[in-house]
């Protein structure tokens, strides 16, 4: 090779390697790229949790009864009994009351206990008779509506006789659940 064209090759291969650092920004290693960033905000809001606490209970009240399948229900709404085949007494009834309390004015849905799932009992213990308790309804019915974070919540039921239903006196115990909608 002769040294001209060493020179012309190696002014050529600077012209290139200028070009090129031109071309990628000038750092001679790569592109540079233009970034942008910006702040999001979070944001949290911690409410009163929801309660439930039992007020009056559900009361079928008295009456008498000679058939199986006769039975006594209690309006959510009016607390009113009613009955099918039974012979009511003069007794305190009504509909069980539930205070719920929470935030504002929230809604909330209410859950009752299902059909076949609660019975009243009486006697003693080795020989209890039971009367099934089904038809459960809530006044308001489903959702309920919390005014000024408080709520007062009814439940009504029926009862159903069995054949030969025992004299005395009869109690068990439901749930009732309430939670945020």
């Amino acid at each position: 090779m002769k040294s001209g064209n060493v020179s012309i090759f190696s002014r050529r291969a600077l012209n290139a390697a200028l070009a090129a650092t031109v071309a990628l920004g000038g750092s001679g290693l790569g592109v540079q790229v233009h970034a942008a960033t910006t702040s999001g905000t979070a944001t949290a809001t911690v409410v009163t949790p929801i309660a439930i606490s039992a007020g009056d209970n559900l009361r079928f009240g008295s009456f008498s009864t000679s058939a199986a399948g006769q039975t006594v229900t209690i309006n959510a709404a009016t607390g009113v009994r009613s009955n099918s085949g039974v012979v009511l007494v003069t007794s305190t009834t009504g509909a069980a009351t539930f205070n719920v309390t929470g935030e504002g004015t929230l809604t909330y849905a209410i859950t009752l206990p299902g059909d076949g799932v609660v019975n009243i009992t009486t006697g003693v213990a080795d020989a209890p008779r039971t009367m099934a308790v089904s038809s459960f309804t809530s006044d308001p019915s489903g959702t309920g509506a919390l005014t000024a974070g408080a709520q007062t919540l009814k439940v009504g039921a029926t009862i159903t006789t069995v054949a030969s239903q025992v004299a005395g006196a009869y109690t068990g115990t439901f749930n009732v659940s309430v939670d945020y909608n």
